[in-house]
């Protein structure tokens, strides 16, 4: 790889301990993808959950928060992702509270490195998006197709020790989404009627993503009548990159790369595959549990959007949801913030996704089992931790939690 004058003082240590090693594991990242160079960040997003990081990685950021002070701190603005610890809501769920002893222990450790602990799982919500062409080196999944698809920023997935090494050097090495070959479409999907609520745009994420399956490959979507909003292209790329790894999509007339099919796919247009609302319908009818018990509603996956929360708070006004069914609504400290000025209270979750506050200890404390959620990715995550969830708009899930089944 060709280094500048920075990096190469990087690497030979004259910047510090912890600028030498993330220079020296992003040399071997760029060799292995064949990258000719590195490309200068100014953002990092961190994974720093527990379940991530676990002992190994908490090993690694003692080793470096306890360096030199002048040789621990980050070099970009380096945010956390979804990593709080609301004690409250931990505690009116009943939750064990010592399972979040190595979370708190790995957040100090963040802090020491200079990472601000925003805990915002759409990191947009705390800080200046990235603009067009920029790159990033964001670890979250919505936050990463969502910068290359819909700023047509530039990032790959970054995992937590890439994503530190990016925060301590400000570069990435320049390969994947960094490069325009990469982000040209590969496959074109005709959607023949509009879907109708961001719950709708998360389950047709979720057939694209199936049919797909691979990091390389970029959706091009045709035929939405009516630009969507941040919050249906946020549920769409969360359930994209959920269902099929997918890091980037195209949508004709909506995202920058693709004033029209020709620009999105770089020349020739392949042969569409046709998504209609059939099939949508089908797939939230495949996850069952239609009249059943409803354990527990959650909402979230990414962190909810304001809007989102005014209108389960709207449509929650005066009402009490069944004694046997739980309700749950996540997101970032800001927003929780927002609606504490506006009055909009219950169970809000702040600073946490409800896939990392260790889903499966909770179910076998609650005895939870069908779950209910706007999300078609928590569905998908959630399975491994032996829920039986269903996708289904916010209206609806409201609903269900009032009579306390599946509606």
């Amino acid at each position: 790889m060709r280094l500048d004058d920075l990096e190469t003082a990087m690497l030979a240590g004259e910047m510090g301990a912890g600028a030498r090693w993330a220079l020296e594991g992003q040399v071997r990242v760029g060799t292995f993808f064949d990258a000719v160079d590195l490309v200068e960040v100014r953002q990092t997003h961190i994974m720093a959950d527990a379940e991530s990081v676990g002992e190994t990685g908490l090993a690694l950021l003692d080793r470096l928060a306890n360096l030199p002070a002048d040789e621990r701190r980050v070099r970009t603005l380096a945010v956390t992702e979804q990593a709080g610890v609301d004690h409250e809501a931990l505690r009116r769920l009943g939750h064990d509270l010592a399972l979040f002893k190595l979370q708190t222990r790995i957040l100090d450790l963040f802090e020491r490195l200079g990472v601000v602990p925003s805990h915002g799982y759409v990191n947009f919500h705390s800080i200046v998006p990235p603009g067009f062409g920029e790159s990033t080196a964001f670890g979250s999944t919505p936050v990463c197709i969502y910068a290359n698809s819909v700023l047509g920023a530039r990032c790959n997935f970054e995992g937590g020790p890439a994503a530190l090494a990016a925060a301590f050097t400000g570069r990435v090495p320049r390969f994947g989404f960094h490069l325009d070959r990469c982000r040209r479409g590969s496959d074109l999907f005709v959607v023949d009627d509009r879907p109708r609520c961001p719950a709708d745009w998360s389950v047709l994420g979720a057939l694209i993503g199936e049919r797909l399956g691979s990091y390389w490959r970029v959706p091009v979507i045709e035929g939405v009548d009516g630009r969507p909003d941040a919050v249906e292209l946020s549920s769409l790329g969360a359930a994209l990159a959920t269902f099929g790894s997918v890091a980037m999509f195209h949508m004709v007339g909506v995202t920058p790369e693709a004033p029209e099919p020709a620009s999105a796919f770089h020349g020739s247009i392949p042969e569409p595959a046709v998504i209609r609302r059939v099939d949508i319908e089908a797939k939230y009818v495949s996850y069952g549990g239609l009249g059943e018990k409803l354990d527990v509603v959650v909402f979230g996956a990414p962190q909810l959007h304001f809007r989102e929360l005014a209108e389960i708070a709207e449509r929650l006004d005066g009402r009490r949801i069944d004694k046997d069914t739980a309700l749950l609504a996540l997101t970032s400290p800001e927003i929780k913030g927002q609606c504490d000025r506006l009055g909009i209270t219950g169970h809000i979750v702040h600073g946490m996704e409800f896939f990392a506050i260790h889903p499966g200890e909770l179910a076998r404390a609650k005895g939870w089992k069908r779950l209910m959620t706007n999300s078609a990715k928590l569905c998908q995550i959630l399975i491994g931790y032996g829920y039986a969830p269903v996708p289904a708009p916010i209206g609806r899930c409201v609903d269900s939690a009032l009579k306390g089944r599946v509606l």
